[in-house]
C-alpha cells in the first residue's frame, strides 16, 4: 500500500469515527425515549391540572346546589308569612344558581372528557415507551454486535494489508537474491574465461590456472589409485 493509500486510510477512519460521535445511534435512542418520558410526564401533569379543576368545579356545583336549596326554603318561608316580595327574590337568586348550575355542569363535562382523554393518552404512552424500551435495548445490542463486527472485519482487512506487504517484500528480496547470485555467476564464469583477473591470485593469468586444474586432478588420480592399490592387498 502506498504512503498517499494509507493517509487516504486513515484519513477514512478518523472520518467515519468522527461520524459515529455525532451521529450515535445509541445516543439517539436514549435520546428519543427521554422525550417520550418527557411527554409522559406533561400528560401526568395535565392530568393532574384537569382533575384539579374538574374538582374545583364540582365543589362550586355542590355550593349553588346548596343554595338553590336555601333559597327555596327561603322562599316557601317568604310565602308562608305573606311576604311575596321576599319570596320572589329568593325564587330569582335560585334562577340564577340553577344557570350558573348548568353553566357548571357543561364545564365539569368537558373536564371529564379532558381527562378521559388524558388518562387513555398516558395509558397508550406508557404502552408504548414499554415497547420502545424494549426496541431500543434490542437495537442497542444489535448496534454493538454489528460494531464489533465491523471491527473485526477492518482488523482482517488490516492484517491481509499487512501480509500483502510481507508478501510484496519477500518478492523483492527474492528477485534481489537472484539477480545477485546471476552477477556472482557470470563474475565466475568471466573469470574462468580469463576474461577478469581473479583479485585472490591477481598474478596467474588462464594457463597457470589451468596446469594448475591438471595437476589438482593428476593428484586426485594418483591419490585414487593409491587407495586401489591398498585395498588389493
Amino acid at each position: 500500500m502506498s504512503i498517499l493509500s494509507r493517509f487516504k486510510a486513515i484519513f477514512q477512519v478518523r472520518a467515519n469515527q468522527v461520524a459515529d460521535q455525532f451521529e450515535d445511534p445509541k445516543a439517539s435512542l436514549d435520546y428519543s425515549l427521554a422525550k417520550l418520558e418527557e411527554s409522559r410526564s406533561q400528560i401526568s401533569r395535565s392530568l393532574v391540572d384537569a382533575s384539579a379543576a374538574k374538582n374545583r368545579l364540582e365543589n362550586q356545583r355542590d355550593q349553588i346546589n346548596a343554595a338553590a336549596q336555601k333559597y327555596e326554603e327561603q322562599a316557601q318561608g317568604a310565602v308562608k308569612v305573606g311576604r311575596e316580595d321576599l319570596a320572589r327574590t329568593a325564587l330569582e337568586r335560585k334562577q340564577e344558581a340553577e344557570s350558573r348550575k348548568a353553566e357548571l355542569e357543561t364545564n365539569i363535562a368537558n373536564l371529564e372528557r379532558q381527562v378521559e382523554n388524558l388518562k387513555q393518552s398516558q395509558a397508550n404512552l406508557e404502552r408504548k415507551i414499554a415497547i420502545f424500551r424494549s426496541k431500543k435495548e434490542e437495537l442497542k445490542a444489535i448496534y454493538d454486535s454489528s460494531k464489533a463486527q465491523l471491527r473485526v472485519r477492518e482488523a482482517i482487512s488490516g492484517i491481509s494489508e499487512d501480509l500483502a506487504d510481507v508478501g510484496n517484500s519477500i518478492q523483492r528480496a527474492e528477485a534481489r537474491i537472484r539477480e545477485m547470485q546471476s552477477r556472482s555467476d557470470a563474475i565466475e564464469g568471466l573469470i574462468a574465461e580469463g576474461v577478469l583477473n581473479d583479485a585472490l591470485e591477481p598474478d596467474r593469468d588462464d594457463i597457470d590456472r589451468e596446469l594448475s586444474r591438471i595437476g589438482r586432478e593428476q593428484t586426485v588420480e594418483e591419490e585414487l589409485a593409491r587407495l586401489k592399490l591398498e585395498a588389493a592387498k
